[in-house]
């Protein structure tokens, strides 16, 4: 398939790689609304290594940015005044959810039932907003995706069959979600795969002509797709799937190879994720 590099830039500052898998709609192509400028980081400072940052503590109920730096706003709309920027992985503590603006899925119009939470912001205790999406919150009883694996090997596990993909450490497992992999006609490649080196792309557009389907094999346009983690050169990727129903995932093949998953799942994989994991796939 034919793999391009674009460069996406949003809410949540990203950017890098573009390379496209399914969704199993058929929508027309729709114009991308104009994106904001990315934050750009100050000048280093004047040390030969890089400044440390913590890995984050996370118990049930914390909340942390996840895919970059966030632009924290004045009203629950990209329209309103950037406030400031959290940085990635920064705590931020959430007053109430509120509903806004649908940043995710925009002015495509195909998306036949956008999931209710594509609307929801967070007003967070100061009085300001960020977009719910690029804020991660791990639920009672789930492991943080950030714990040190103590030297065990963290990967990837996705039966096609069950419809799973499970967050292991060594041999054992600590998160499961119900995914939505490769249709029949587009299935997903089993074997074993690695993220690529460059194949972590917070915000994506995905085509069929980037994957190099001609017209009449698939016809798709679909922007700001999160949490991508490309797992071969041929397009397909774990990543968010927000134009599905819920009562798909777990139960049917539906994507073009990759694995699609719901918000809060494609969430925790980025952030358990990393460039080189390996990512098993079998039936």
């Amino acid at each position: 398939m034919l793999r391009l590099i674009t460069l996406s830039l949003a809410a949540a500052a990203i950017c890098a790689l573009s390379l496209a898998c399914g969704t199993g709609a058929d929508p027309e192509p729709t114009p991308t609304p104009a994106l904001e400028s990315t934050p750009t980081p100050g000048p280093p400072t004047a040390t030969a290594f890089p400044a440390f940052t913590p890995t984050p503590i996370l118990s049930a109920g914390t909340a942390i940015v996840v895919g970059g730096d966030l632009r924290v706003r004045s009203a629950p709309s990209t329209q309103s005044e950037v406030v400031k920027t959290i940085e990635d992985h920064g705590a931020v503590t959430i007053a109430e959810a509120v509903q806004g603006e649908n940043w995710l899925v925009g002015a495509q119009t195909w998306v036949a039932k956008p999931p209710d939470w594509t609307r929801t912001w967070f007003r967070l205790s100061d009085g300001t907003f960020v977009y719910a999406a690029f804020v991660f919150i791990l639920q009672p009883g789930e492991v943080s995706p950030l714990d040190d694996p103590a030297g065990g090997e963290k990967w990837i596990d996705v039966n096609v069959t069950a419809q799973t993909a499970t967050a292991m450490v060594g041999d054992r497992a600590v998160y499961t979600a119900l995914v939505s992999t490769g249709a029949p006609d587009f299935p997903s490649p089993i074997g074993t795969h690695h993220i690529e080196s460059d194949g972590r792309v917070v915000l994506e557009r995905m085509t069929a002509s980037q994957a190099g389907y001609a017209p009449n094999q698939a016809r798709y346009d679909v922007e700001r797709v999160l949490f991508t983690q490309y797992y071969d050169l041929n397009g397909d990727a774990l990543h968010l799937n927000y134009w599905r129903a819920k009562e798909v995932f777990g139960r049917t093949a539906t994507s073009h190879g990759c694995v699609g998953m719901q918000l809060h799942d494609a969430q925790y994989f980025w952030l358990f994720g990393e460039a080189g994991i390996r990512v098993e796939i079998h039936t």
